[in-house]
Formats: structure tokens, C-alpha cells, sequence
């Protein structure tokens, strides 16, 4: 194998205008200079499908979208979300073939489980890089199984405790368990991964969405166990907004990176489903902003980040990232050391990762911060 070679990772992406590259433009050098790019895809990209009863708000857009990720030098995308099977079965494969033939592998999601649970094993200056997807946000029927379509499942339980069990209707406390099945069936992964790679990446779609800070008991609970089972780097998305970087035996685990590029149209959401998030979290839940006509996001929501692993000889030697704020036209736009509004993104980021108890440390450097333990 070669020496070196940096990995770059992004969270949610979902493309949905007239010129898909420009939503790249300001982010495309930095992409296209790692040697592996990662995001997760979060729509179908299909000229054919019909939505699906199952989900509470359809995200669909043209294949012609694709040609804008391929630009913007996406290798490998995550299809293990809670967006997947949006508009069915058909658009599911559409999207698998559009992404396949513009040279974006996949992985998390296949024809059935076994398909679905094969890494994306992505192969520079003679060092193997292999992707495990997984998803622990899903509507009714977007699992695969045996001889169904889906993604891969990470099963969860939650257990609600009363907190003052002599008063009727307190606060509860809430717990979070990865099943049995879950750990197993990552420890099998890793393994398998093991031995088509040198560099193993696990990247779960979980959390708490348009939340704050917090990271939920099983997000710890799985990523430790992801690192235990031989994964060099765990990369976490789907929450909306940046979560906080835990380092766990010398290794990384970003609990989310946050928006990326979502052009989101909200008569495309149900009016149910807006209220349904307002009710969860009414500050932040998805809002119209005149001056962020397809952002629909809280402020604090347009903060995110571009993460970053160097690898030398098959060795994830130093994780770090690049702070971004999204602009009013939805697009990322990466910030420099010079810039206040890199201390604001940079600041924003450890406090969080405080907040939830990480001991994580940073070191700030001229186009990156760096993770130092």
C-alpha cells in the first residue's frame, strides 16, 4: 500500500434545483481534493416511482440532480436513512443506478439484507477504504430482509422510566438500548470489512432530530461498539444540526455532521408533518425563512461542518474539520481561521461536544480544526 491519503465527510445532502452543481460551488475544492468524499443520500433521484403511504413527506427529485454530486466529487454516499424508499420501490433502484453510473459507490442499502450489509470498498494510492451504512431512523417497510429492498436496520429500544413514581403523569426518563441483534450484526460487518480493508468507516444515520446538543444513550452505546469491533471512524448524520465529536479509545466518533445541502420545498411537507415537528421541538423545527427560501432550518441549523481523516499506511492518524455556514442560497460555504465566523462554528462544535460530557479537546489551524484527544 501507498502512504497517505485524507478522507472527507459531509452529512445530509439533499439536491433539489435547476443548476444542481451550484450548490457544490463553494465546497467543490475541498471535496474534490480529499481522495475519498462521502455524504449521506438523503432522496431518491428517479424519474419513475409514486410515494410511499409510509412516510410523513416524500423526498423525491430528478436523476438529473446526480450530475450535481458527481461534480462536487462525492465517491461514496450512505442510502441507509429514513428517505430511502420515499417513492418506492422503483425510484429506490433508479437511484442505486443513477449513483452507480455517475461513479458514486453506495453503501447501506442493496436488494436485500445481505446485499444491503456489503461494504462500499473504495480503493486509493493502493490503500482500501471500506463504508458500512446504517440506519436507525425508518418508516414501517424501509428495512431490507431476505429477498426485500431496504437498508440496514439498526434496531433500538427505548425504555421510559417514571421518575417520581409516586406522582402520576411526572416526567419520565428516557433510555435508549442497541438490541442484541444490532450488535451482532455490526461485529459480523466489521469483520467481514476487515478483510477487504485496510481502513474501516461506519456511518449511521440516528439521533435526535432538530435537537440540540444531546446525543441519546444508544449513539455512545453503538459507536463504542463500532470502535470495539475494529472500526477506525464512525461518521453520524440525520439529526439537522451538528452533534458533538467523542473520542473513545483514540478513536473518532463525529455523533453529527449536520445539514450539507438540503433543498427542502415545504409544500413538499406535509402540513401534519410540520406540526408534528413543532410539537417535538418548536424552536427548532422546520420554519419558513424568507431570507432561506429552501432552508427551512433554525439558524443554529446552518452551521455545519466538512470532517476530515488523514490515513497513513492503512492508519487513520488524525481526524479534523472544516467549520461551513450554509448561505441564504442553501449553499455550504467553508470558513478560514481569519474569519470570526469560524470561532463562531469552531466554538459552537466544542460546546456542544461538552455539553453532552465529552472530553474531546481541539487545536484550531489556519482551513481546519483539529481533534487532538
Amino acid at each position: 500500500m501507498s502512504d497517505k491519503l485524507t478522507v472527507c465527510a459531509v452529512g445530509d445532502v439533499i439536491l433539489d434545483r435547476k443548476e444542481p452543481r451550484t450548490a457544490f460551488e463553494l465546497v467543490q475544492p475541498i471535496l474534490r481534493a480529499a481522495d475519498i468524499t462521502f455524504g449521506n443520500c438523503e432522496s431518491s433521484y428517479s424519474e419513475i416511482g409514486s410515494p410511499n403511504p409510509a412516510t410523513r413527506g416524500v423526498v423525491w427529485a430528478g436523476p438529473e440532480q446526480v450530475d450535481g454530486l458527481a461534480w462536487a466529487g462525492f465517491d461514496v454516499m450512505s442510502y441507509a436513512n429514513n428517505h430511502h424508499m420515499d417513492a418506492g420501490y422503483d425510484a429506490f433502484r433508479a437511484t442505486m443506478r443513477h449513483l452507480h453510473e455517475h461513479g458514486i459507490a453506495t453503501c447501506g442499502a442493496g436488494e436485500d439484507l445481505a446485499a444491503a450489509r456489503k461494504p462500499a470498498v473504495v480503493e486509493r494510492n493502493g490503500t482500501r477504504v471500506a463504508f458500512l451504512g446504517y440506519s436507525s431512523i425508518l418508516f414501517p417497510g424501509y428495512e431490507a430482509g431476505p429477498g426485500k429492498p431496504g437498508c440496514v436496520p439498526l434496531r433500538v429500544a427505548t425504555h421510559y422510566a417514571m421518575t417520581e413514581g409516586e406522582q402520576p403523569g411526572c416526567a419520565a426518563r428516557m433510555n435508549t438500548y442497541v438490541e442484541h441483534s444490532s450488535l451482532e450484526m455490526l461485529r459480523e460487518d466489521i469483520a467481514r470489512a476487515r478483510e477487504q480493508a485496510d481502513v474501516v468507516i461506519v456511518t449511521p444515520h440516528w439521533g435526535l432530530h432538530f435537537t440540540p446538543a444531546i446525543v441519546a444513550d444508544y449513539e455512545s452505546e453503538w459507536g463504542r461498539a463500532a470502535i470495539d469491533a475494529g472500526a477506525d471512524l464512525v461518521v453520524g448524520h440525520h439529526q439537522h444540526i451538528l452533534k458533538g465529536i467523542e473520542v473513545y479509545r483514540g478513536k473518532t466518533i463525529f455523533h453529527g455532521l449536520g445539514n450539507f445541502v438540503m433543498d427542502v420545498h415545504l409544500p413538499t411537507i406535509s402540513t401534519e408533518r410540520v406540526k408534528d415537528m413543532k410539537r417535538h421541538n418548536p424552536e427548532y423545527a422546520i420554519t419558513y425563512y424568507p431570507d432561506y427560501p429552501t432552508y427551512p432550518y433554525h439558524p443554529a441549523a446552518r452551521q455545519t461542518v466538512i470532517a476530515q481523516a488523514r490515513i497513513e499506511n492503512g492508519q487513520v492518524v488524525a481526524t479534523s474539520f472544516v467549520p461551513c455556514l450554509i448561505n441564504p442560497s442553501g449553499q455550504p460555504e467553508p470558513l478560514r481561521s481569519g474569519d470570526p465566523r469560524f470561532v463562531e462554528v469552531a466554538g459552537y462544535q466544542q460546546r456542544i461536544s461538552a455539553e453532552v460530557g465529552f472530553e474531546t479537546k481541539f487545536e484550531a489551524g489556519e482551513d481546519a480544526v483539529y481533534v487532538v484527544g
